[in-house]
């Protein structure tokens, strides 16, 4: 008959066998409509075959037709007419037909965007009976009217993500012949376009060399771009070849600006176009509301536009350029001014959107992009671009190339070379005391009262040169100490940020925050602190590795002390080497070398702990900061102690300045941090004495300086210290105060590093007064501590195993003789291990241990009643 084939074609392969496609086309089947809708080459007409084959099998009549242009309503119902054995060829006839048919009758349509005319199936689906099951392929959604099947659910969508193939699939196809970055490369690139996957693989059959494989994978081989030529670009609408040349040579872009380069009306004819011009136009996974080409499509538009007149690629960029900067993006259009060698209109974007504000608004990731994308020469020539590669060399851990910028710069502004204003005398201060924090400059009161004073006297408008300051204040806060000073600066800062709407600083004041509360020993708060700045990140940053590694490092910290040590450590090793390569500061990298370094020491020893400290020591040196160095050695001298290289510690020890003499310290925090590793040391030793004058100095000290996070690793040793001098009330005193500050935050971490000494000389003082002389916080905090699980766990536990198991059953309310029994050993044994309870638990009678030892988190479960 004119116009339509009726069998499919012979030649219609699958290269693999697709269950779950397979069942999703029978789901659709069981709805009653599926349209295969996607480009050339998505294998729509292969998994039509395979149902139309199964139909038999299946029980229906199955009839397949190959759409042609010429293809006429009535032709389409003489064929279904025939098939069905009907002699009437008028429409109701056949649809009432197929009603009395006993099974449903499948019409398969491949090639649906041929249709000259969309009234050819509009009779089957306006009313189609509960009999009759269809099937469609196109390339192109058909101008139907399909909402009303859709809200019926009748209709089954199945689109180019479905017939994708997979991650999985594509391996199962090309492994052998590539490689895993080869792999990766072209996974990303053909995004699972099933035919050009075909063509990989037939390449790789026949012997590719390595250049060609890697071609394939880029993308770049000749092969994709003659079948997206000849089956694909040939086949689109004008208005969609015309968004795809428009959009070449775009990193992302919306579908206005795609619009506005294609010279459409932005309607919503157009959006809905470019929405679905998938797979071809992709939408960002992390971005939302923007587009890409796909990989291998916009390779192939790039050879394309390799011809075109170097003045259309031009006037493409400039154009780009203007459309992203009334967006208000200007990175991009920086970007393309530059691509389109227009730097004069890359600089002006720059100078009219800020300058070097901008990108601290922005982000590195940002700022990078830019200045790689002007030339140097320009960069060199315009002293905004200066101060913008500072802030890049600075925030890519290069501080003292960036210093040596910045000094040149405000040498400059002094000579006069350039004109300056108020407003650029601000920015080069603020990016020069950024980088002295890089730096680890120290600021005396007299500066912090200055900057004190600056900020008094900003005019409140002027919202983000007050943030910066009160950032700046917050840091300098925290490097003394005065964490309740940082905390009110930080919070001060964020609110400004937030009236800036910059996502970027608020992420960093989230984080400071975060850093703050985890400083002051409140947990809670910094999780919360913590959970916003990576969601933050995640939306609009998640391509900032260095950000998000900043963000982890107090994360990973808590996770420490919580007694989370795989997870921490996994976390540190991960990204300790990302802040290495780029941006951090001096508190940052001591708390994540020490939580990493500590994590490697509990699971596999001295000699991995090591090696932590040499990175953070070779981070010290490549940055110039002793501080670092000094929190190292410092560090060094505890994990020797723990080992029991006393001879090492003591070595160490000798390195430091004088404990006596502040002075010699660059902040208090260290000199705690060596008295706290001296008192252990001595202990170690056995100078129990002189281990305890140092403890209670440093006691006193954290208590007035409010570091309550020093002050739970302080009591904990001064317990020791007590307990083994028999000043039993005192050392019960500094377990209280350890509990108190340790447990609202879940932290046991401290406890456990202690060692086995400690845990023993502990152990003997609960025995000897009896968790009934702790608070209830108290025994919690060291039932919590005490359970540690795998090889370490009877040298802490409170309770020994069997004490353990005779409080359970005890629990159960088992007498003396049933304990017995149950466990195999003789009743006096059983009132041995009774009598040791009692001790521990400081009671006397049965009722009463089991009492205690629920209160005390001894029992998982209550008693029973009765």
């Amino acid at each position: 008959m004119d116009g339509v084939t009726s069998q499919p074609p012979r030649n219609a392969l699958s290269l693999l066998h697709r269950s779950e496609l397979e069942q999703r086309l029978l789901t659709g089947l069981d709805g009653q409509i599926v349209l295969l809708q996607a480009p050339a080459g998505y294998g729509k007409t292969e998994a039509m075959v395979s149902l139309y084959r199964s139909a038999e099998r299946r029980g229906r009549d199955a009839l397949w037709l190959t759409v042609t242009p010429d293809l006429r309503p009535d032709t389409l119902h003489a064929r279904v007419a025939s098939v069905l054995g009907l002699e009437t060829q008028a429409l109701p006839q056949i649809l009432a037909a197929i009603q009395q048919r006993p099974a449903p009758v499948e019409l398969y349509l491949d090639d649906a965007h041929r249709m000259s005319d969309s009234g050819l199936i509009t009779g089957l689906l306006d009313y189609p009976p509960d009999q009759l099951r269809l099937v469609m392929a196109s390339r192109d959604l058909p101008e139907l009217r399909l909402s009303r099947l859709r809200m019926r659910g009748l209709l089954t969508v199945i689109g180019a993500n479905e017939l994708a193939f997979s991650h999985g699939e594509m391996h199962q196809l090309l492994r052998h012949w590539m490689t895993p970055e080869q792999m990766d490369r072209i996974i990303d690139t053909l995004a699972g376009w099933p035919a050009l996957v075909r063509l990989a693989l037939m390449e790789c059959e026949r012997g590719a060399p390595e250049l060609e494989l890697d071609a394939l994978a880029e993308g770049q081989a000749g092969i994709y771009r003659e079948f997206l030529d000849e089956e694909v670009f040939s086949s689109l609408a004008p208005m969609e070849w015309n968004v795809l040349r428009a959009v070449s040579g775009l990193e992302s872009f919306t579908p206005r600006i795609a619009a506005e380069l294609a010279g459409l009306s932005y309607d919503h004819h157009a959006l809905r176009r470019i929405e679905l011009m998938y797979p071809l136009v992709q939408p960002e996974e992390q971005n939302a509301g923007w587009f890409r080409l796909c990989p291998v499509v916009a390779r192939a538009l790039e050879f394309i536009a390799g011809s075109e007149p170097p003045e259309t690629h031009r006037a493409r960029h400039i154009r780009a350029a203007e459309l992203f900067a009334e967006s208000g993006i200007v990175e991009k259009s920086v970007l393309h001014a530059s691509l389109a060698g227009d730097v004069h209109l890359a600089v002006n974007t720059i100078e009219k959107a800020g300058g070097v504000n901008l990108f601290l608004r922005a982000g590195y990731t940002v700022l990078r992009g830019i200045i790689r994308a002007v030339p140097h020469e320009a960069v060199l020539a315009v002293p905004s671009l200066r101060i913008c590669r500072a802030v890049m060399l600075a925030k890519a851990g290069q501080i003292q190339q960036a210093r040596t910028v910045l000094d040149l710069l405000i040498a400059d502004t002094q000579a006069g070379k350039f004109p300056t204003n108020e407003a650029w005398v601000a920015t080069l201060q603020h990016i020069s005391s950024l980088n002295e924090i890089y730096e680890d400059k120290a600021m005396d009161a007299a500066g912090i009262e200055r900057l004190r004073e600056r900020a008094d006297s900003q005019r409140q408008e002027n919202t983000w040169q007050l943030a910066w300051i009160y950032n700046h204040l917050a840091i300098c806060y925290t490097r003394t100490g005065d964490l309740e000073a940082a905390q009110s600066c930080a919070a001060r800062a964020l609110s400004l940020y937030q009236e800036e709407r910059s996502t970027y600083p608020q992420a960093f004041m989230l984080i400071h925050l975060g850093f703050i509360n985890y400083s002051a020993n409140r947990p809670e708060a910094a999780l919360d602190h913590l959970s916003q700045a990576r969601k933050a990140i995640n939306a609009r940053h998640w391509s900032d590795a260095n950000l998000l590694a900043i963000a982890n490092v107090p994360l990973a910290a808590i996770r420490f002390l919580q007694g989370q040590i795989p997870e921490a450590r996994r976390m540190l090793e991960r990204d300790m080497p990302v802040m290495a390569r780029g941006e951090g500061w001096v508190d940052f990298y001591v708390q994540g070398y020490a939580a990493l370094a500590r994590a490697r020491f509990i699971e596999d020893g001295w000699a991995c702990a090591q090696e932590c400290l040499q990175d953070g020591l070779t981070q010290a040196d490549a940055r110039g900061l002793p501080r670092l160095r000094l929190s190292l050695s410092i560090l060094r001298a505890e994990l020797l102690t723990r080992d029991g290289q006393l001879d090492a510690a003591e070595t160490t020890i000798r390195q430091w300045p004088q404990v006596t003499q502040p002075a010699a310290w660059p902040t208090p925090r260290e000199r705690r941090e060596a008295l706290l590793a001296i008192g252990r040391v001595r202990l170690r030793e056995g100078h129990v004495q002189a281990a305890r004058d140092y403890l209670e100095v440093l006691a006193l000290d954290a208590r007035e300086a409010r570091c309550w996070a020093l002050l739970i690793r302080v009591s904990l040793l001064l317990a020791e210290t007590r307990a083994r001098q028999g000043d039993i009330d005192l050392a019960l005193d500094a377990l209280e105060t350890a509990a108190e500050l340790s447990r609202p935050g879940q932290q046991v971490q401290q406890y456990r590093d202690e060692g086995s000494d400690f845990a023993e000389v502990i152990r003997k003082l609960i025995r000897r007064s009896g968790l009934s002389r702790l608070s209830p916080t108290a025994a919690q905090y060291l039932s919590a501590a005490a359970a540690v699980h795998g090889r370490r766990a009877r040298n802490h536990s409170l309770l020994s195993r069997r004490e353990e198991e005779v409080l359970g059953l005890l629990a159960e309310g088992l007498s003396n003789k049933a304990i017995a029994r149950r466990l195999d050993i003789s009743e006096p044994t059983v009132k041995f291990h009774l009598k040791n309870l009692y001790s521990k638990l400081g009671v006397a009678r049965r009722t009463l241990a089991v009492s205690v030892a629920q209160a005390n988190g001894l029992l998982d479960q209550p008693p029973p009643s009765g």
